[in-house]
């Protein structure tokens, strides 16, 4: 597999870039293309066949950029979409987000009472449930939908009062039952944004599960960490609708600075 590729990244939208930031620092001298269908978000709300159409549209994008992998950054598209994009993508892995953190959480579990929060389409596909329960068929699982987390990270109030109080709404029945679970799965790319507002709330006696970490050290598993200082690595931005939004909502998702001029607007089939 050639390194000279770059990585491919697409998610519904901006979330994703919590999944780029955790890739480049495992890969911090791989090159990525990351693509937000800007234009059709939110996926959550959509059909399980609209999603994965979408998902195979941004997987023909992709892979004109000639990428040696593709991570499907959004977990409602891993869920509804995989299967469309693996068969597209052929000989070039891929890697979603549901099957590495099931993995990553029933590894460090060590009760077996695993917790899920995710989006409301996520909750109800039962695709963590699933993942998890193929992993450890006597794990105990409980999940809770969390979909107005979307919107407090999107809007840049991860670390307010409200996001806290928000938080104890809906992890407060899970926790404070007895026998709580000791690993705790962000099953949306956008929930990495409360982990310190999480793990304060919930103390050190849980363990959180990053979808987007998870799926680093999956990719770690296929290819090779380019050693080479030499290398210089890019990172071209695509999205379906309106850049200057895009680029101004990323700092609260990523750590480096994105201009509206680095990143091109492109038109994809629906």
């Amino acid at each position: 597999m050639s390194q000279n590729k770059p990585i491919g990244v697409f998610d519904s939208g901006i979330g994703g870039l919590t999944v780029l930031k955790a890739l480049q620092s495992h890969f911090p001298y791989e090159s990525f293309i990351y693509i937000g269908d800007t234009a059709r978000l939110p996926y959550g709300t959509k059909s399980p066949e609209t999603v994965a159409r979408y998902a195979a549209n941004l997987t023909k994008e992709i892979l004109h950029h000639d990428v040696q992998a593709i991570i499907v950054a959004c977990n409602t598209a891993s869920t509804h979409g995989l299967t469309t994009v693996k068969a597209l993508a052929k000989d070039i892995p891929v890697i979603g987000m549901i099957d590495p953190a099931a993995e990553s959480a029933v590894s460090a579990s060590r009760t077996g009472h695993i917790g899920v929060i995710a989006t409301s389409g996520t909750i109800k596909s039962e695709a963590y449930k699933n993942a998890l329960i193929k992993q450890n068929p006597d794990c105990k699982i409980s999940s809770v939908a969390c979909q107005i987390l979307v919107a407090l990270a999107e809007e840049g109030w991860a670390n307010t009062d409200i996001a806290k109080s928000t938080l104890h709404t809906y992890l407060d029945p899970i926790f404070k039952q007895k026998n709580s679970p000791d690993t705790l799965i962000l099953g949306c790319t956008h929930f990495p944004l409360f982990a310190p507002l999480i793990k304060e709330m919930l103390g050190t006696g849980v363990t959180l599960i990053n979808s987007g970490e998870a799926a680093s050290h999956h990719l770690a598993k296929l290819i090779k960490k380019n050693p080479s200082e030499k290398t210089s690595p890019k990172i071209k931005f695509f999205v379906t609708d309106d850049p200057q939004r895009f680029a101004e909502n990323a700092a609260k998702f990523y750590n480096d600075q994105i201009t509206p001029e680095d990143v091109m607007l492109i038109d994809i089939q629906s």
